[in-house]
């Protein structure tokens, strides 16, 4: 998955990391970095940093069956990330190659039905999908599984 051609980009950083619950502290830290870098205002940098930690949370959990499995082999692919600063946004893809999924049919739980049933998980598809101005999906590219995240000023 590439930006679009006519995307003006202002500066670009990749991390390259291992699939470990310890290293989303490093990831956020990151997003938040390049939000700054970019002018995002605190609470769009908020949302967008929630919805990169949910959905490594999610890669880590879902696609790759969690970090156990990429501690017993030393040649995992670990996860990707793109942190992509342009004039008007902030684009975010994150790369995997697990198993990937079908995101557009993936339900989301509705906030008020998750408080009611007194769900302890479940809210990450809703937070990716409310925080972030546009989600992309797409499984088995060339880098693997990529999801992009995209948050306008």
């Amino acid at each position: 998955m590439s930006p679009e051609k006519d995307l003006k980009i202002e500066g670009f950083v990749t991390l390259h990391l291992p699939c470990r619950y310890s290293y989303l502290r490093m990831i956020r830290q990151s997003v938040l970095d390049i939000c700054a870098r970019a002018g995002l205002s605190e609470v769009k940098t908020a949302q967008l940093e929630m919805a990169v930690d949910e959905a490594c949370a999610n890669v880590i959990e879902h696609s790759y069956g969690g970090e156990a499995n990429a501690t017993a082999n030393p040649n995992h692919p670990g996860i990707r990330i793109n942190l992509i600063q342009c004039k008007d946004r902030v684009i975010v893809e994150i790369y995997d190659r697990g198993k990937g999924f079908d995101f557009d049919n993936q339900p989301s739980i509705d906030p008020e039905t998750y408080v009611l049933e007194g769900r302890q998980r479940g809210l990450g598809m809703y937070i990716i999908r409310k925080f972030v101005d546009d989600a992309i999906y797409e499984r088995g590219t060339p880098a693997g599984n990529c999801l992009r995240l995209t948050k306008f000023f």
